[in-house]
């Protein structure tokens, strides 16, 4: 656990936020995966994840996707 605070303070430090905001950025608004996320920040993959699932910001990716989905569909009745 106390690896994971040091991820943690490194990541905020570098990017001035909390780290849920600098992670939801990368994983869900640019929608880009852990691995290429986590060589970002420079911490390892499997911090990344902790992170991810500990603030539950995979529902959150997904829900997005569903969203995406339904819109393409609707073009495609157009």
């Amino acid at each position: 656990m106390a690896e994971y605070n040091s991820y943690k303070e490194k990541v905020e430090k570098n990017h001035n936020k909390a780290i849920v905001e600098v992670i939801k950025d990368l994983y869900v608004n640019e929608d880009l995966g852990p691995s290429v996320s986590a060589k970002k920040l420079g911490i390892p993959r499997q911090a990344f994840i902790y992170f991810v699932n500990l603030y539950d910001l995979k529902r959150l990716k997904f829900a997005n996707y569903k969203k995406k989905i339904i819109s393409f569909s609707r073009r495609e009745l157009i």
